[in-house]
């Protein structure tokens, strides 16, 4: 029988580091009641954290978790066998965990595979070891939408970068269609988006070899299923960009992962839609690396490069390549 978590102050937790002042460290959220005004319980909220030596990190995720006042709320942490002192860290809160594990695994895709077959609740988000909540009221906002029928519930993150820079990303109306052009940037603020569990039974599990593009996959899979949804214009989470996140590495792979996953999930397609679809996908691959081909300055190696493929016209930036190459300069 899965633990319920009652809401949790301040006054519950650990004492933070000396060092550390405001949320989610001496700050706190108003709880929500034990139950709802009609004496039922809350949503469920599951809340995944995959986690792999950030234990400079992690504490302020786990507190940021704990601390929103929600009744109702289901946590597992998965991590890969740290060395640093995350285990350490995990364990001064283990008792507020409803399961957690510390053992070599073979990813962070495989860590969130690996939590959600631990998740009994109503909804699903996953919440990186390096990121936080930074909304005190997020889970209770987000089971309200999910108590008004909503089932795919989006929001906003805030990106914060070592030199003090802050940056504010949006969730962006999408259909699966438009999710599959990933050339196209309609991205998600991943630890903002919150899913119903019955729709995320049907997306798991996500291929464990993915290194970065797991939120694609999963999203793809969400949205494929025309769940009800809702995009809020608020910030509920941050992110950090410390130097060492995947997405500052510039993953060299990730455009394989993209065109893996891309070219696997349009198999939900229509049958014309995804021939169409597999033809645009093609002429990307042949683009993308063309852009960035100090080569294809040479007006003749670009017009070679359209009778390998002739539907490289229907693209614009094909004719940037041309123009550039012609008045050898940037555009």
């Amino acid at each position: 029988m899965p633990m319920i978590i009652n809401s949790l102050t301040l006054k519950d937790l650990p004492p933070p580091p000396p060092e550390k002042t405001g949320w989610p460290w001496t700050e706190e959220n108003q709880p929500l009641s034990e139950r709802m005004p009609d004496g039922s319980e809350w949503p469920r909220i599951s809340v995944v954290t995959p986690s792999y030596n950030y234990g400079r990190f992690i504490e302020e995720t786990i507190r940021s978790v704990l601390l929103q006042g929600y009744p109702n709320l289901e946590y597992i942490i998965i991590d890969g066998g740290s060395k640093d002192n995350t285990v350490e860290i995990i364990k001064k809160y283990e008792k507020y965990l409803d399961y957690w594990i510390s053992e070599p695994d073979a990813g962070q895709t495989d860590a969130i595979n690996k939590g959600f077959q631990h998740c009994t609740g109503d909804l699903f988000v996953w919440l990186n070891a390096d990121d936080s909540y930074a909304n005190t009221t997020c889970l209770q906002t987000v089971s309200k939408l999910y108590l008004s029928g909503y089932e795919f519930i989006a929001g906003s993150c805030r990106n914060l970068f070592l030199d003090g820079r802050e940056e504010i990303i949006h969730s962006l109306p999408v259909d699966f269609y438009q999710y599959l052009k990933f050339w196209l940037f309609w991205g998600l603020p991943q630890p903002s988006v919150f899913v119903a569990k019955k729709i995320a039974d049907k997306c798991f599990p996500l291929y464990k070899e993915l290194y970065g593009l797991m939120d694609y996959q999963f999203f793809l899979r969400s949205i494929s299923q025309n769940p009800k949804t809702i995009y809020i214009n608020q910030v509920w989470t941050e992110v950090k960009y410390h130097g060492n996140s995947k997405t500052e590495q510039n993953y060299s792979g990730a455009l394989a992962e993209y065109y893996k996953v891309a070219l696997s999930e349009s198999k939900k397609l229509p049958s014309l839609a995804r021939l169409w679809f597999l033809r645009e996908l093609e002429d990307y691959m042949t683009l993308q690396p063309a852009i960035y081909s100090q080569a294809l300055q040479d007006p003749i190696k670009i017009i070679a490069l359209l009778a390998s493929r002739p539907t490289l016209v229907c693209w614009p930036i094909f004719w940037k390549l041309i123009i550039q190459a012609v008045v050898r300069r940037k555009i």
